[in-house]
Order: C-alpha cells, then structure tokens, then sequence
C-alpha cells in the first residue's frame, strides 16, 4: 500500500510543476494547460518575461487568487495582459477564475474587467469572480465595469454589488449571466442609457419572501429566479413580467402546497420550474399546467402523481438528482409509471447516471428510457428481490423477462436435429384417362391417345414392361359376365345388417372402371352398424301399457276398501 502511495506521488509531481509567469506571484502549471497563481497584494499584472509568455502561451484554465486584507482596488484594463496567455485559436473551452478573499473593501473602477478575451476565438468563454469581503456592503462596481466584455457565462459570487444592474452590465454582450448571493438593484431611470446584450440572467438568493422587489425586472431576454430556504411566494406580483421564464425552489421551509404556487398560471412565459423540497403536495402542480420542463432534487420525497398527470404541456423531465431508494414506495411507483407511459409520447427524461444500491425502479427506468447498462450490473444482485417488487409494473417487467430469458437459454441448450437429405424416387402420379360420354361419341379408348402416351413414356425413359393395344371393338366393357347382381330378402324379424360401402361402390363398375379404381379390398374399410328402431318402439309401449293398468288396479282397489269399512260401537265397561 506504501508503495501505491508513493507511486501516486511521483505521478502527481511529474504532472505539476512551479512555474514562474507574473512577477511577485507564486504559480503552479498543471500538464501546461492550467495555471493557478496566488498574489498577496493588488498590483499591476506583469509577466516576467515577453520569450517566456510565447513559450507558455496555450493555458486553457487560468486561475488568480488574491488574499489581501486591504482595500483593493482595480483601475482599467487591469486584466487585458491575461489575453495573451491564452491561445487566439482553439477549439477547447478557455475559464478564466478571479479570486479576492478577506479584503476590507473592493472597488472596480470603470472598465476594469473590459478588453479580456478581445481577439481570442473559442466555442466557450467563462469568467468567474468570486468576491469574500470580510464585512458585508463593501462592494462597489462602477458604471461600464464590464465594458466591451463579449463572453458565453459571466459568473459571480458576491454578497452584495451595491451599484444598479443597468449601471454595471451597459455596453456587454453576455450569454448566460449569473449572479449567486448579491443583492442586486434595478433603475429604471438608466433604462434609456443601457445598451447592454444579457440572453440568460439567473439570480440565486437565499430568502424567505419570493416577490417583484427582491427580484426586479431586469432587462434581459431570459429571467431565471432560484429561491433557496423560501417561506411564502408572492406569485401575483410577477404578473407583467414578461421575461421570467424560469423558477427554482430549493430547499423550501414550508411544503409545495398549491397555496404557495397560487397565481403562477397567470405567468405565461414561465416554462421551467425546479422543486427541491420534500413534499409536493396534491394538485400543487395544477397550476402550472403550462411549463415544458420539471426538474425534481435530492430532497423530494412525496409526489403528488395525479397532478402530475396535468402536466400536458411537459417535453422535458430532470430526475438526475432524485434517490429513488429514499422516495416513497407510492411515489416511486407512480413516477415510474408516469414517466414509462409518457415516454412513448415524446418525453424526454433524464435519469441518474448511478445506481450503487441497485434500485429495482431505477433498473426498470434505465432499462426503458437509456441503455440498459443497469440491468447488466444489477442482475444478479436483486433479480429475485425485483421479481418481489411491491412496484407492480416493475415486478411484471422482471417476471416476464426472466421467462424470456429462460426460454432462449432453453433455446441454445437444445440440440439442433439435422436430417441428411434423401434421395426419393421420381414417383409419377396416376393420370386416368379422360373418358367423354357424350351422346355423339363412343365410350371407348381412343387408339391414337394410347400410342401418343405410350411413345411419350419412351420419350422420357421410363420403361414400359407391358403394352397392350385394345380393340374397340372386341372390348364390351358391358359384358354380362363381370356385372354382379346382388338381390336382398326382406325380413319379418328385426336383424342387424352388416354391409362394406366400399364393396358395394365396386359392384355395379364397369370392369374398366374396376381397373382404374384400385379394389377395397386392398384397402381396411370401416363397417357400418345399423340398428332397427322396431323393438325399441315395441318395448316401450309395453311399459307404457303396464303403467297404465297397474293405475287402474290401484284405483280399484282403493274404492272397494273405503266401501268395506264400517264403524264398531265401543261396548259398555264391565262393573
């Protein structure tokens, strides 16, 4: 294990080493693409050397820490040198990290940060600034701070920026812009003067009343609010924005009740919201029926499925962050119901990427929705437990499939049976011979069809053992001899009849057709019984008759001993 340890070492020296870029900082490259510096004081940025900058001069991640605890203070252009440790042309995404930790006060004049990635080509540009005072509302931005900033995500972390939003982004051309933590103010008097490009703006606050004046109207194309620790929405105060598109609750006090969202459906530009709480109760989700995507966090635990189902308008479901395994066992169930029925619609779901305690529900989801690595993994860890599932989708999903899965190992286990081909013999079927019995022709066989078949057959190369050419003439296939007349007595007394139908087909057959048709006999042939209904007829009139007089006996006898009867005085007691 030592050993491990020490290996792991030497690896992580050969891969970083100190490199020395800016004067009076201390900086560490990483595999020469990133840099990270620490400065203990605000100073002007000076590369040491101008050969050495060309030489390292393809960082894609440049990080400066700057630990001071004095006021600092950034003139203009202050950043502009970072631009030439960055390559002009790539194709990998370039982040550039400002750090200042334990100042007093910080104060960015105009167009500090301007000028950075000016003349750098790249599909993805960031900037992060991270702002740590050590009291609170002592951050100042100047107007135009960001002048002439042209990036894909501007980021920054801060308690507060105390200077107006329209002041501190005007003349900027960003894509996604979030501010996490700050308090940020709106005025509307600058609104004229403002001429800056924000597609994306989210602010993230930790607060306990989400309304129009802790997040103002900013104009921007896109407005995301993230609410953290929320106690009460104030969702009627957000009527006329025109621009919030986004809402996110994280973490709430309270549960989602359809209280709290009460006046969000008048908000028709809201498309996402995001709930990370831990009970969202029923028919909270009735209004915003309108939203495309849902995004679910960690901390969900109930779900009210049914106004799930009002959810019509739902392209887009994020379950990335939820533990199925702490879900409860209705919600879990009803989820994965929903999502496996909504699928088959368009639904788009994302689904985590892990399952370490291999959930039967996730397995069955991952199965469904993504690639089914799941299944694979988790297979012979709780096939059977999943064949229990109280998730009844879910145990019928893995019943089934084990019972494909045993019918095509059954498959494979069986023995092909592979049967050589056999020659046959070329068996020619019986053709008869046509025999017209029409009025004007003669029921004979015509000579000239006899020897065309007979030369047919040579043609071929059968070989005919015997041919015979039959005279009309001498041929009288009415003869008396072979027609056999059968006469049958008619009998008083009921017998059983035993007669062969195949027998009897033959008898009245000229002795050409006897020839043609091979005889019964050769062949079994049923027999058929036939049972006379006479003395079943006859019995049962005797029993019918003796019924009757046994009837007719009784009744008089009956009359003969009523009539017989008389009554016996009592005779008088004896003294």
């Amino acid at each position: 294990m030592a050993m491990f340890y020490i290996y792991f070492f030497l690896i992580s020296l050969s891969l970083t080493k100190s490199c020395d870029v800016f004067v009076d900082m201390s900086c560490t490259c990483y595999e020469s693409i990133d840099i990270r510096c620490t400065m203990s004081k605000i100073a002007p940025l000076t590369l040491i050397s101008s050969s050495s900058a060309s030489l390292i001069k393809k960082f894609h991640s440049i990080d400066i820490k700057f630990d001071s605890d004095e006021n600092m203070e950034l003139d203009k252009n202050y950043f502009i040198i970072l631009n030439e440790l960055l390559p002009n042309i790539g194709q990998n995404p370039l982040t550039i990290t400002l750090r200042f930790q334990n100042f007093r006060s910080f104060h960015a004049k105009s167009s500090s940060f301007s000028q950075l990635y000016n003349g750098i080509i790249s599909p993805q540009k960031r900037l992060i600034v991270e702002l740590h005072p050590v009291k609170a509302k002592s951050i100042i931005f100047d107007q135009n701070s960001f002048d002439n900033l042209n990036i894909n995500e501007l980021s920054i972390f801060a308690d507060s920026l105390t200077s107006p939003f329209e002041s501190i982004f005007n003349n900027t051309n960003i894509t996604n812009l979030n501010i996490e933590g700050a308090i940020v103010t709106h005025d509307s008097t600058l609104l004229k003067q403002y001429t800056g490009n924000i597609q994306s703006l989210k602010i993230t606050r930790m607060i306990d009343t989400i309304n129009s004046e802790e997040f103002p109207p900013f104009p921007v194309k896109s407005y995301t609010i993230e609410a953290h620790k929320m106690r009460t929405l104030d969702a009627l105060s957000f009527k006329n924005y025109n621009q919030l598109t986004g809402l996110n609750i994280i973490q709430p006090d309270v549960s989602i009740t359809p209280k709290i969202l009460n006046g969000l459906e008048n908000i028709p530009t809201l498309k996402t919201i995001s709930f990370d709480a831990e009970r969202i109760a029923d028919g909270a989700l009735k209004h915003v029926k309108h939203i495309e995507t849902l995004i679910l966090g960690t901390y969900t635990k109930i779900l009210d499925t049914e106004s799930l189902n009002s959810l019509k308008s739902l392209r887009q479901l994020d379950v990335r962050y939820v533990q199925f395994s702490t879900l409860q066992a209705n919600t879990s169930c009803s989820l994965a119901d929903y999502i496996n029925r909504r699928r088959m619609m368009g639904l788009t779901v994302y689904l985590p990427h892990e399952n370490p305690y291999c959930d039967c529900i996730l397995v069955f989801l991952n199965n469904m929705v993504d690639d089914g690595s799941q299944l694979i993994k988790c297979q012979s860890a709780n096939n059977d437990r999943c064949l229990f599932s109280s998730c009844s989708i879910v145990s019928e999903y893995f019943t089934r499939k084990q019972k494909e899965d045993i019918d095509e190992q059954q498959k494979q286990h069986t023995p092909s049976v592979i049967t050589p081909a056999q020659s046959l013999p070329n068996i020619r079927p019986f053709i008869p011979p046509s025999i017209d019995l029409n009025d004007n022709d003669s029921p004979y066989y015509n000579e000239e069809n006899i020897f065309q078949q007979q030369q047919q057959q040579q043609q071929e190369g059968e070989q005919i053992k015997t041919s015979t050419i039959i005279n009309p003439v001498d041929v009288n296939i009415y003869d008396d001899e072979d027609v056999i007349t059968k006469t049958t007595d008619i009998m008083s007394t009921t017998r059983l009849l035993v007669f062969d139908p195949d027998e009897s087909d033959n008898q009245y057959s000229t002795p050409v057709m006897q020839h043609i048709n091979s005889d019964p006999k050769k062949h079994q042939s049923s027999k058929y019984l036939a049972l006379s209904w006479i003395p079943f007829a006859i019995i049962g009139s005797c029993l019918f008759l003796s019924l009757i007089i046994a009837m007719i006996s009784y009744i008089i006898y009956h009359k003969q001993r009523t009539a017989s009867f008389k009554l016996i005085p009592q005779a008088a007691p004896i003294v």
